[in-house]
């Protein structure tokens, strides 16, 4: 009986709590905003359709009204609160959004004309600080492990996860989103990517048991490449083969466009470094497709030339020297935009 009141005064506590920090009403701000407050507070999203009553909002709350602002009792302008306090560069900006993680309210973004959903307040806070590129490298490191550590339910954490350097601090979460199947495969293998590169034994099972149930899901094989890049244990190996066996070979024509599915599973290959995947490369090497017939140099060129300049060996030393012989100056300096192998969606944003 003790335990259930402990738990009952807790909740109440924390009800309040909860209810005294988003505590102000449009009625608590001065006269001149509360026409523009009103009408914001009735939009159903955002971006906000009544861009009238934002731009007086952003051109005449001061950087105290938008703080107070960021404690009203509507998560939407909260959320408009805090991005012109991000636009205006207010030095304040990171700490207030460390303060505002646990904000679990949720506002409807369309973040394209088609397309948009639920979101966190606090969500969308991360969203724009990072969006803004308004965060040092010191303040996502902190603002990563608040998130990891303390609201590992966001939806940003899954970005970061796949994103970081391996930290043991992070690892059993990272294990753990693993081996939990999803109904987009991407949360799922976004994890096994970033379990691979522990390259730890004990992970080899999990990480196969997951490859060998999503090889057929086409969205995705990319993750499942780019895991096995990461971690190339020899256990992997025979899915790569398969693939190969059932995907690529004799698929591969000079009529048919390949996708970047062929260049992160030549990525993949070219990890192992030995004479099996010296044969396959060759194979993707020696089959010719266009992007544009009869644009050059083709693709699967390219995406082996990629693939073994990124995993270099010297066992590959013949094979780069002959596509090479067949590029252009300009065609070589042209690939992975410039000298930059890797893709413009790998570039590390955490």
């Amino acid at each position: 009986m003790k335990r259930l009141y402990q738990i009952i005064i807790f909740s109440i506590f924390f009800t309040s709590c909860k209810e005294e920090k988003y505590k102000y009403d449009i009625s608590d701000f001065r006269t001149e905003l509360r026409p523009s407050l009103k009408s914001l507070s009735k939009e159903k999203s955002l971006p906000s359709k009544d861009t009238i009553a934002r731009n007086f909002i952003e051109k005449n709350a001061t950087k105290e009204e938008l703080i107070k602002l960021m404690d009203s009792n509507s998560p939407l302008l909260r959320v408009i609160a805090y991005r012109t306090i991000v636009n205006r560069q207010e030095p304040e900006y990171f700490d207030l959004l460390i303060n505002h993680l646990s904000d679990t309210a949720k506002v409807n973004w369309w973040y394209y004309e088609d397309a948009g959903n639920n979101f966190y307040v606090s969500e969308l806070m991360i969203r724009k600080a990072h969006d803004k590129n308004g965060l040092t490298p010191i303040q996502k490191k902190h603002l990563v492990e608040k998130v990891l550590m303390e609201h590992p339910y966001l939806e940003t954490s899954t970005w970061m996860i796949d994103d970081i350097n391996p930290n043991e601090k992070y690892y059993n979460l990272i294990k753990k989103r693993a081996g939990l199947k999803s109904d987009e495969c991407g949360e799922q293998l976004s994890a096994c990517f970033a379990l691979s590169k522990f390259k730890k034994k004990e992970d080899v099972n999990v990480l196969y048991d997951v490859f060998n149930q999503n090889i057929k899901n086409e969205y995705c094989i990319n993750w499942i490449f780019r895991s096995i890049e990461k971690n190339p244990n020899n256990k992997f190996f025979p899915i790569l083969e398969d693939y190969f066996n059932q995907k690529i070979k004799g698929k591969l024509s000079a009529k048919e466009n390949i996708f970047d599915d062929v260049l992160y599973f030549s990525r993949a290959i070219a990890a192992y470094k030995n004479d099996n995947a010296l044969t396959i490369l060759k194979y993707i090497e020696q089959n010719n497709t266009y992007i544009n017939k009869p644009a050059w140099p083709p693709s699967n060129k390219k995406y082996v030339y990629k693939a073994m300049l990124i995993n270099y060996d010297k066992i590959y030393d013949d094979l780069i020297k002959q596509i090479q012989s067949e590029f252009k100056k300009e065609d070589l300096e042209k690939l992975g935009f410039g000298r930059q192998l890797l893709e413009y969606d790998e570039e590390s944003n955490w």
